[in-house]
């Protein structure tokens, strides 16, 4: 019987780095990835791995015996309303005692909803939830600031978006006491400068203005390098309440204001995503076949049909080719004289049917020739 074999399949596929890849499932972060990889703790197709190379989709990652899927076609976005008071982290502990965090803040709402609904309500919420998976916060807030916040899983994605070329809005709600310097407002259109740091141009127009407090919508191009606390104290501007109202193409007012939401990548920002490193390649094929007896097993070519007459055929003709080269000689032999007598059977027959059906001279032979009355005669 012969032997069992994987059967394979020639597919256009997706490749990416180990640390990547466990990144981009959620499960840790690119550099513990990393160290996981140099411990021994991830697996390929259930072999242990000591190097970060490049593994295409089909490949079985685990990692402590945890899976890790194939990436998406497309990173991952979540949008949330941050409230005041929360630290822009993804640890769950903070430095100081009582602080609540990005990550502390998802778990408590989790646990206070599963509580609310039972557990059987509950069933499928550990997937929607990021309180226990790795996440990178696109744009963080200050920690008196409110208003929107992204997430996501890819780093890449993270970097260009933050990435001030790329030239991405944002805009804040800003209420300041007194009356805004509107000269300065004016002058931050061409140019805005702040302790030696160039913001560019800085839009910014009145909502509401009272004899106490004004309130201002800024946009601008954010970047970690360019804080918005800066601009505003070089302008001599006390700042009660801070908002970011909107990022790019996503809304504050879109989103609840308690719970963490998936969004789709817009297609503004379509031209950030990274490029897949896509290849074709031979690959295994996933999945399994239902026995006669009803159990489950791998696709592979073990025992069938094909595999089983091409065995045969391929021992027969080596076992009888030794042992009967005279008889074969012989047999080609009389193929050839027989295939002979064809040919010249059939080359008589061409000829005289050509010759009977040979159109007579002065007729019309080809298709696109004039008619034979128009013809000398």
């Amino acid at each position: 019987m012969a032997a069992a074999t994987r059967q394979m399949q020639m597919l256009v596929t997706r490749f990416e780095r180990l640390s990547r890849r466990i990144s981009l499932a959620g499960i840790m972060s690119g550099h513990k990835a990393v160290e996981a990889i140099s411990q021994g703790r991830v697996k390929v197709d259930g072999k242990q791995v000591a190097s970060n190379f490049k593994v295409f989709s089909e490949a079985l990652v685990t990692v402590d015996g945890r899976e890790a899927p194939a990436p998406r076609p497309l990173p991952r976005l979540w949008a949330m309303h941050k409230p005041r008071k929360v630290l822009c982290s993804d640890t769950e502990t903070p430095e100081k005692e009582g602080t609540e965090t990005i990550r502390s803040l998802l778990k408590s709402r989790h646990d206070r909803e599963v509580e609310l609904n039972g557990q059987n309500l509950s069933t499928g919420l550990d997937k929607e939830t990021l309180f226990d998976k790795h996440f990178i916060i696109v744009n963080g807030l200050p920690f008196t600031a409110d208003g929107l916040v992204l997430l996501t899983n890819d780093g890449l994605f993270a970097d260009a978006l933050r990435d001030p070329s790329n030239k991405i809005l944002s805009a804040y709600d800003i209420k300041i006491a007194g009356d805004p310097p509107v000269d300065l407002l004016h002058s931050w259109r061409r140019s805005a400068w702040a302790n030696g740091v160039h913001y560019g141009q800085v839009f910014t127009s009145i909502l509401r203005r009272t004899g106490a407090t004004s309130k201002l919508r800024l946009r601008y191009v954010e970047s970690p390098l360019r804080p918005l606390e800066l601009l505003l104290a070089e302008a001599n501007m006390e700042v009660i309440a801070l908002r970011r109202y909107a990022f790019g193409p996503y809304l504050c007012t879109d989103l609840p204001l308690d719970r963490l939401m998936e969004v789709a990548i817009h297609k503004s920002i379509r031209n950030l995503v990274p490029q897949a490193d896509m290849r074709q390649a031979l690959v295994p094929v996933r999945g399994s076949v239902v026995t006669p007896e009803g159990a489950l097993r791998d696709v592979q070519l073990g025992n069938s049909a094909a595999l089983g007459r091409h065995s045969e055929t391929a021992a027969g003709f080596r076992s009888g080719h030794r042992g009967n080269e005279k008889q074969s000689d012989i047999r080609q032999d009389d193929m050839m004289d027989d295939n002979e007598k064809r040919e010249s059977e059939s080359g008589r027959s061409r000829r005289r049917s050509s010759s009977s059906q040979r159109a007579p001279i002065g007729e019309n032979t080809f298709p696109h020739a004039r008619p034979s009355r128009w013809r000398m005669k």
